[in-house]
């Protein structure tokens, strides 16, 4: 695994170290960071030597402490995205920030949301502009309080909140996902806006999944989808918002061992995609008639039935998905798939294929590394030379 050098000599080679593990370009970050990209140049071949304010620009610019490029900081211990995690609690309960006009603050959750789910770089490129992100929120939300623009305002930020829950699921943040979970709630009662509550609700229950709650998160889904049309009326997103949340609930059977009633409550949703489907994104849960085949996938590798979960793969195309994390999940999912079947050249190469979707995400994936590792145990493997590339690459801890 490459390690960042020690020597304080060495600020340049870490620089380089981590401007590539983000996948940022020398003129990105020098331009992040406010110097010109001959001198971030010259900074990374030893050329130059920055001062203090440059590396602290730096490092922000990386998104990592910057005690990382002084060699304080053992690397694997702010590699990771876990990192941004203390960062967007003290932004969740800080206040500060500024009050903005609603629409540049609707344009900017969008744009935050648009690469979280299409950036194979979403954790360099997000993560670190999220905490100013929350400060302006609560600050316009506050100021609007009591006025005309308070609705809108509480559905921008509800929206928001919906993002944080994914990112602070992902970066292992389970108490900031219950917060998150918990004020996105309260942001879709204050929008009055019944297909946001049942986004928010949709949201919490994937809280409960990552804590191994599956009963309260099959009991609060399926509420939830029971109540929605009600609320909302039989329009093509609220009946995409009953089927969103029957697949948090299958997977919430699929998890406590219920796998009959994880494939009903999937059959019973295949025709609800059908139905919905001019609904679009809703929410952004990106539910329709691929996304529950995903679902189906995942079920059968729950049941450790590999050979189900390929079959059902090779039935879909990956092209009509434009989310560059399902694709993801998707390529691990077929390379756990081929593990259970000691196919080791199948798993390496949806491995990588895993890697050119979303580098960043197999650096951070725990389950992925674990693969690698057993990827290497085999002496006499095939693949044990690119196996070890890869663990090189991702920084995966032999």
């Amino acid at each position: 695994m490459a390690r960042a050098p020690r020597s304080i000599d060495d600020i340049g080679a870490r620089v380089r170290l981590h401007r590539q593990r983000s996948g940022k370009s020398q003129a990105v970050v020098a331009g992040l960071a406010g110097i010109s990209e001959d001198y971030l140049g010259q900074v990374e071949r030893g050329r130059k030597t920055p001062s203090a304010g440059v590396i602290q620009a730096l490092a922000e610019a990386l998104g990592i402490p910057a005690g990382v490029l002084l060699g304080d900081t053992p690397v694997d211990s702010a590699a990771g995205p876990s990192g941004g995690g203390d960062r967007l609690a003290l932004a969740l309960i800080s206040g500060g920030g500024k009050s903005v006009d609603l629409t540049s603050l609707a344009v900017r959750v969008e744009s935050a949301w648009d690469t979280w789910q299409n950036s194979g770089h979403r954790y360099s490129e997000l993560v670190p502009d999220l905490p100013e992100l929350i400060r302006d929120a609560e600050a316009t939300i506050r100021v609007q309080r009591h006025g005309s623009g308070h609705r809108e305002a509480a559905a921008i930020v509800g929206d928001m909140y919906g993002l944080l829950r994914t990112v602070t699921r992902r970066i292992g943040r389970s108490d900031l996902s219950y917060l998150v979970a918990d004020r996105g709630i309260r942001a879709a009662e204050d929008a009055d806006d019944p297909i946001r509550l049942a986004v928010a609700r949709w949201n919490l229950g994937h809280t409960l999944l990552m804590s191994d709650e599956y009963d309260a998160a099959v009991e609060l889904a399926t509420a939830a989808a029971a109540t929605v049309v009600a609320e909302a009326g039989s329009t093509p997103v609220a009946v995409a918002m009953t089927g969103a949340l029957q697949l948090v609930a299958a997977m919430a059977e699929a998890r406590a061992g219920r796998l009959w009633s994880a494939r009903e409550r999937l059959n019973r949703v295949y025709p609800i995609a059908v139905t919905a489907r001019a609904a679009g994104n809703v929410g952004h849960t990106m539910f329709g008639a691929l996304n529950v085949s995903l679902h189906a996938v995942a079920v059968e590798l729950r049941a450790g039935d590999a050979i189900e979960a390929l079959r059902l793969a090779e039935q879909l195309d990956m092209s009509e998905c434009p989310s560059v994390e399902r694709r993801f999940t998707f390529a691990l999912d077929l390379a756990r798939a081929y593990e259970l079947r000691r196919m080791e050249t199948g798993t390496l190469l949806h491995l990588l294929d895993a890697e050119r979707t979303a580098p960043e995400d197999l650096r951070y994936n725990p389950v992925a590394h674990d693969m690698v590792r057993r990827l290497l145990q085999g002496k006499r493997s095939p693949v044990r030379n690119q196996a070890a590339q890869l663990a090189d690459r991702i920084g995966v801890q032999l």
